[in-house]
């Protein structure tokens, strides 16, 4: 294949700057580095390539085709790496237009999936996949996270992060090709920026990257700039106060609490204040707040001025926020059997079971008050309230609680293996029935 003079500029680019990756991760920590621990396999010859486009009836995308002749056939890469030719995978019609586009939205997906469903509706057995439709799979994030080349239509050459378990719309990378997205991979590992969170980043400095942010429309893509400005291990003055700018003004939630998380991440100073603003605003900035009272804590914020408030709307909140909220509140000196205790009264099922899961564990239950209070809940018709009862009541010796757990096997025949456990971890006794 003929380059272009900018091509082979690239090339000889990328090229060099592979050699430069090789000592900087000697360890192995980067993500993913284990698995191609910086070797680079042998180019794939033209002969080999033409076959495959032969096999598949394909072209492949000029960039990478030319990396597989000219670079390397697969090897490192971001996560996983890179798949050599003959293992990259096709899940869908390689050969019809890609059905993802950019900025795909959660409508766009939901009226795809339909059409998706439709097809297993009309035959169970299909395996067509309207979301891979033109996508070659070249790479693994990891999980059910891929790395996709578009072979077709009009995104053809450009590279998608895709989901296997199809539960969302998957996103475009925003390089324009494949070669531009590998260099600009080998620039950022080189400038010691975080190589876990490259996947979907939009390329720029610091700089560059907050412009873009003023004149982006798009939500997605402005939480995605925000989050790529984490990657920097330095940061500026001006991003930390994007940043904070963000959290207190922006109407969008998704864009807020991608700020709220950098600032945590970076250990900004004025966490607790944006905190407490979030904490005492509305409901859905509330929520984003209580939704990263875990990363705070571990990332050394003191989040204690926070738990009075937290405790008094803890009964209104999800049971998603209200397992949040608990765990926060055994981060902090608030953790007392008194202050769970009123959440038993609760009417929602999930949140008293996890309230007996918190007074089970704090620090100062007193084990007869604890049976006292677990003890009318065996006449609860909902069987995993009264199986987290017994779970509960495991190891402590009060001869007020085998009869009730008797009686709950005589309810529920599913007991059977508790009520045994029960006995033999409680009193050493073992149950034949």
């Amino acid at each position: 294949m003929q380059l272009t003079e900018s091509e082979k500029q690239q090339i000889d680019r990328i090229l060099n700057k592979t050699k430069q990756i090789n000592g900087i991760d000697p360890e192995y920590k980067i993500f993913g580095s284990k698995t191609w621990k910086y070797k680079w396999p042998k180019q794939a010859s033209e002969k080999k390539l033409v076959a495959f486009e032969k096999e598949h009836d394909i072209t492949l995308p000029r960039e990478y085709r030319l990396f597989l002749g000219c670079v390397a056939n697969g090897g490192p890469g971001f996560a996983y790496g890179l798949y050599p030719i003959q293992k990259t995978e096709m899940l869908g019609d390689i050969h019809k237009d890609c059905t993802c586009f950019p900025s795909m939205t959660y409508e766009d997906f939901e009226a795809l999936d339909a059409r998706q469903q439709a097809i297993y509706e009309a035959d169970a057995n299909s395996e067509e996949d309207l979301f891979y439709n033109g996508l070659l799979t070249i790479g693994t994030e990891g999980c059910t996270y891929d790395t996709c080349l578009v072979v077709t239509g009009k995104y053809r050459g450009r590279l998608v992060s895709t989901d296997g378990n199809e539960e969302g719309p998957f996103r475009f990378i925003h390089d324009e090709n494949f070669l531009d997205w590998y260099e600009r991979w080998l620039d950022d590992f080189i400038a010691g920026l975080e190589m876990g969170n490259f996947g979907v980043s939009v390329p720029g400095s610091q700089p560059e990257l907050r412009t873009q942010f003023l004149n982006q429309e798009d939500n997605l893509i402005k939480a995605n700039i925000l989050s790529s400005l984490g990657r920097f291990p330095q940061i500026d003055p001006e991003t930390t106060a994007l940043w904070e700018y963000s959290c207190k003004t922006e109407p969008a939630t998704e864009i807020c609490e991608v700020a709220l998380r950098q600032l945590i991440r970076k250990q900004a100073p004025s966490i607790p204040d944006i905190l407490r603003l979030l904490l005492d605003s509305s409901d859905l900035k509330r929520n984003i707040c209580i939704r990263v009272l875990r990363l705070a804590s571990a990332n050394n914020v003191n989040i204690e001025p926070l738990i009075p408030k937290l405790l008094e709307i803890m009964p209104t909140l999800s049971e998603d926020l209200f397992s949040n909220a608990v765990w926060a509140v055994q981060k902090t000196s608030y953790n007392k059997y008194e202050a769970f205790l009123p959440f038993l009264e609760l009417s929602d099922t999930s949140k008293k079971i996890t309230s007996i899961w918190a007074l089970e564990n704090s620090p100062d239950k007193n084990p007869t008050t604890f049976v006292n209070h677990m003890l009318p809940f065996f006449n609860e018709a909902d069987i995993d309230l009264v199986r987290q009862v017994i779970l509960s009541l495991i190891e402590i010796q009060d001869n007020r609680v085998p009869p009730m757990v008797d009686s709950a096997y005589q309810k529920f025949s599913e007991f059977e293996t508790l009520r045994k456990n029960y006995y033999q971890r409680t009193w050493g006794k073992t149950i034949v029935d």
